[in-house]
């Protein structure tokens, strides 16, 4: 008897207040539940069916998504907000499955990147800022050439700057004053001036351009991934920005062991005892140092999927407790 006390001092009963709130993708019709990729599974099944209420959120409409966008970046250019709709517009509506696939590049969130940015910058090329969302550096050559075949259709040119084969991408510090190409912003003055890193650099003139084009983001508040093949100078140009930009940082590597604890804590050893502190992560967080990300790819699924919250929502939960509140 004394035992079965003990057993049910551990239960405790769901309060009545208790309720669960699913968010999720609709599922692929005609997929099998077996099938090997993740995206195309048919995870809605007999038993989900009986255990929640549905509710369906549809899209938005065309005349919608222009007032979302005008009201949150309304110093973009009127033209340009239209042709990138029209351009969204026509690839969510296609019946080609690639085509579909590229749609999902240009989210309304994504397109409102686009046009925070184009509302300071209105000069750059539209088709542009679409390539770099979708990534058609990477894309198939199938893909590619959907993709340019819908610009083409949606009257949306590359045109290349003239005066950019002759502009000279140079960095000045003047008076106090960070110039990289024609975006300038004042040099930050940090309290722990040690964590400002200091490589040796050569500047060329295609570093210059990928610095000024990281500077437009970085101004505009955003988080920046760099993209690139081995050995293309990826950590040296992030090395560089910060020096010039005088912003102190942390470095945190990621790899195929990292977990949600060694993401927020890291052991150390101090006089002879092993003790946690708080991560490079954590640390940058508290105090508002720039975080380098290195390896971002190979780190396991569960980890980016922290992260990503952690770059949408300014919030996430430390393994102790504590929580990171935008």
């Amino acid at each position: 008897l004394l035992s079965c006390l003990c057993v049910f001092r551990s239960i405790f009963p769901i309060h009545p207040s208790f309720r669960v709130l699913a968010l999720a993708e609709p599922p692929v019709v005609g997929a099998s539940s077996s099938s090997s990729n993740r995206g195309q599974q048919q995870w809605l099944g007999p038993e989900l069916l009986t255990m929640f209420l549905y509710h369906a959120v549809t899209p938005l409409a065309k005349a919608e998504e222009m007032g979302l966008i005008h009201g949150l970046a309304p110093n973009v250019p009127k033209e340009a907000a239209e042709q990138l709709l029209h351009l969204t517009d026509s690839l969510r509506r296609t019946k080609d499955p690639t085509a579909q696939s590229l749609a999902s590049s240009l989210s309304t969130r994504q397109l409102l990147r686009i046009c925070r940015r184009l509302s300071q910058y209105p000069e750059e090329s539209i088709a542009h800022a679409v390539n770099k969302a979708c990534l058609s550096r990477f894309l198939p050559s199938l893909a590619r050439a959907s993709l340019e075949k819908s610009l083409t259709n949606s009257s949306i040119q590359d045109t290349p700057d003239p005066a950019g084969q002759t502009r000279d991408y140079t960095c000045v510090v003047q008076e106090g004053v960070l110039t990289i190409g024609k975006v300038s912003t004042p040099i930050y003055s940090p309290n722990q001036k040690m964590k400002v890193p200091d490589v040796l650099f050569y500047d060329n003139p295609q570093h210059m351009m990928v610095m000024e084009d990281m500077l437009k983001d970085f101004l505009l508040g955003e988080h920046l991934l760099l993209v690139g093949n081995q050995g293309v100078g990826k950590n040296k140009i992030v090395d560089r920005f910060l020096h010039l930009l005088n912003r102190p940082r942390e470095y945190l590597q990621l790899h195929r062991d990292t977990t949600v604890q060694t993401l927020t804590l890291q052991p150390s050893v101090r006089d002879g005892i092993i003790t946690y502190e708080d991560s490079p992560l954590v640390k940058a967080v508290k105090h508002g140092h720039i975080l380098v990300i290195d390896e971002a790819d190979k780190a396991p699924t569960n980890v980016t999927c922290i992260l990503k919250a952690l770059v949408e929502s300014g919030e996430m939960i430390l393994a102790d407790g504590r929580r990171i509140i935008s």
